[in-house]
């Protein structure tokens, strides 16, 4: 049975969309829409040997889109590229019917951050385990060449494993690497989600590994204080500001948040790269050692803001 919907097509148009689900796609038995993002549609779908994965296709309000299928095939060559424990792995990549674009990769059997956060505001030490392996991952990318350029709680996934939270990062539509597709580069530079951009990335300057480090710290921020830095009425407003404004001190909205976090923060946080931590490696110790400064008491509160800004 094919069922019509409705989702958020690009440059913000509504389409109308024909669901896959209940379809034989290739070698493919297409379950249930797991989300819309924004270039694909990801399903649950069941491979020849009967194993459940995930399926990602290039939507189809994409396809006469010419920069589209190659930001999709990037992906692709990315991930593939990367091995790392906590990086989304890809099983397999094909077309169908000379036309439909997708690839398969693990399915989680979790959540997403973002979901996360929205059923729970985690305390420093429950934080801690998603963003060291978040972190990580980042800095095995990096080692790698890759800059992922949309670090964001939508992009990261979290599963229960032995009764332990194991973290992968995903969707790498918008990374770079040395030597994948260059030819996607000055028209294509300054793309990313506007609420963790960085201020060069919003300039539309070249892509560096402190702008992923400046993303994931907006990301620790809101885990942290359930609350973004920047979050203005229109998109363009909230990319302006983190061009222009000052962090908002978690202190400033919570006088308890830690001082020694806060200075990791706001110094990850930096509109100038030369001023931010050169490195993941660097902004891990930097954590660790705020860390190691905080009671037990510190590391289970829940610092919701609590003053205006």
């Amino acid at each position: 049975m094919i069922i019509t919907g409705i989702s958020l097509g690009k440059n913000g148009k509504i389409y109308m969309e024909n669901s896959l689900t209940g379809q034989d796609v290739g070698k493919y038995k297409i379950g249930p829409l797991l989300g819309v993002g924004g270039m694909g549609e990801v399903y649950q779908a069941t491979d020849p040997d009967g194993q459940i994965v995930a399926i990602k296709f290039l939507r189809t309000d994409y396809a006469g889109d010419a920069g589209a299928p190659a930001r999709f095939i990037r992906e692709i060559r990315i991930m593939e590229a990367l091995e790392h424990e906590n990086i989304m792995p890809i099983k397999g990549h094909g077309i169908v019917n000379g036309t439909t674009l997708y690839y398969t990769m693990h399915l989680i059997n979790g959540m997403s951050l973002s979901t996360l956060m929205k059923r729970q505001q985690l305390t420093p030490r429950t934080a801690w385990q998603v963003l060291i392996q978040l972190f990580r991952a980042l800095e095995y990318g990096h080692s790698q060449q890759v800059v992922h350029r949309d670090v964001k709680p939508d992009n990261v996934f979290i599963e229960r494993r032995d009764n332990k939270a194991h973290v992968y990062l995903g969707d790498f539509g918008l990374g770079k690497r040395t030597g994948i597709d260059n030819t996607l580069t000055e028209a294509d530079s300054a793309i990313g989600t506007p609420h963790y951009m960085s201020p060069e990335a919003i300039m539309g300057e070249k892509p560096d590994p402190r702008a992923d480090i400046y993303s994931v710290c907006v990301l620790t921020y809101e885990v942290l204080l359930d609350k973004l830095p920047f979050n203005e009425e229109f998109a363009h407003s909230t990319a302006i500001a983190h061009v222009t404004k000052p962090v908002p001190k978690p202190t400033a909205l919570n006088p308890s948040f830690p001082a020694a976090v806060e200075a990791v923060l706001l110094k990850g946080l930096e509109k100038k790269p030369d001023n931010r931590h050169q490195d993941m490696g660097e902004l891990i110790t930097a954590f660790l050692n705020a860390y190691d400064t905080l009671s037990e008491e510190e590391l289970d509160t829940v610092y919701r803001p609590i003053k205006a800004e």
